[in-house]
């Protein structure tokens, strides 16, 4: 008889007070409960750390010393994770009652993650994430957003899951290596979703696994830390991960890409981010050239199969695109 598969549920929460009920409320109200919940705090300065303690404790709560980002958030919650599927999970959603029980109805071969049908939390009807795509630049974006959501009612095989609300198995963290912390936040999964492309994984868009979130309710839309490290990070993507043929073919078009970003930012005042972003990403070149080089080591996908996986109308489609959001 084949053992059932057990689940772990990974919240990361930072200053999360406002959201957190909700979001555990949620994941206890679950009609296939998972057998693990953590949430790592971020080392959050309001009181939310004190009341998952005090209101939830059937949650397992690790509070880290320093706000270490959400990738190392993620990654802790990894380590500690004993589940063989790991769901990685905003504090800002709210899950359906059936999400978890949807997902795991496609838990079988040939997927090894699976992404939600994430909604506005300030508007149901309509779509931030139906999976997420990856733009021949190296920059992610987020498929159907702010498109109705009964548009998106087929399930469908796409580059990856927003991190927001995302499954996934624990052989391709492990394979993978997980998130890469130097990303801090943004992008980190759609590092993780490019790296596991690379080594022949495949995700799933699973319509009937509703959220809800609030989106970007920690950051903000168009902070300076939102427009560093989304700038930041994109370049990140594409020189870390792009084969070496793809990187050459699409050089052009990522310089274009970077020339109207800046115009874009320098419009909405946040042009010193914008540049601090791409000194910054030329500082830790050296670095992320080693780190191009385990992943291209560890890579079985051709090149030739990635390009038919990128999109190419990222100018059509550049409100979606994440660093423009």
């Amino acid at each position: 008889m084949a053992v059932p598969t057990s689940v772990s549920l990974v919240v990361v929460n930072y200053n999360g007070l406002k959201w957190i009920d909700r979001c555990l409320e949620s994941i206890f109200a679950q009609t296939r409960p998972a057998q693990q919940v953590l949430v790592i705090d971020n080392a959050s300065s309001d009181s939310s750390p004190r009341r998952v303690r005090r209101r939830w404790p059937q949650a397992q709560l690790i509070e880290l010393p320093e706000n270490l980002g959400y990738a190392a958030a993620c990654n802790r919650g990894i380590e500690a994770s004993s589940g063989d599927l790991i769901a990685l999970l905003n504090n800002d959603i709210e899950l359906a009652p059936a999400w978890l029980e949807a997902l795991l109805e496609q838990d079988r071969p040939p997927w090894d993650f699976w992404a939600s049908r994430i909604l506005f939390a300030s508007q149901p009807d309509r779509i931030d994430s139906a999976g997420d795509g990856m733009a021949a630049v190296g920059a992610a974006f987020k498929h159907g957003h702010g498109q109705l959501s009964e548009n998106y009612l087929q399930g469908r095989e796409v580059f990856g899951p927003c991190g927001a609300a995302a499954l996934y198995r624990r052989k391709l963290l492990e394979e993978t290596g997980g998130f890469d912390e130097d990303f801090f936040l943004i992008y980190e999964d759609a590092d993780l979703s490019m790296r596991a492309r690379l080594m022949g994984y495949r995700c799933l868009y699973v319509p009937q696994a509703v959220v809800r979130h609030h989106v970007n309710a920690s950051i903000g839309t168009l902070s300076r830390d939102y427009v560093f490290y989304g700038q930041r990070n994109s370049e990140y993507v594409f020189w870390k991960n792009m084969p070496l043929p793809l990187l050459l073919l699409y050089l052009p078009e990522r310089l274009l890409f970077n020339a109207l970003s800046f115009v874009y930012f320098l419009l909405r005042g946040r042009a010193a981010a914008f540049l601090h972003a791409k000194g910054d990403f030329v500082k830790n070149l050296g670095r992320l050239l080693q780190k191009r080089k385990a992943v291209q080591r560890q890579r079985r996908l051709r090149a030739r199969r990635l390009r038919q996986m990128l999109t190419r109308n990222w100018l059509k489609g550049r409100r979606n695109v994440r660093e423009a959001a």
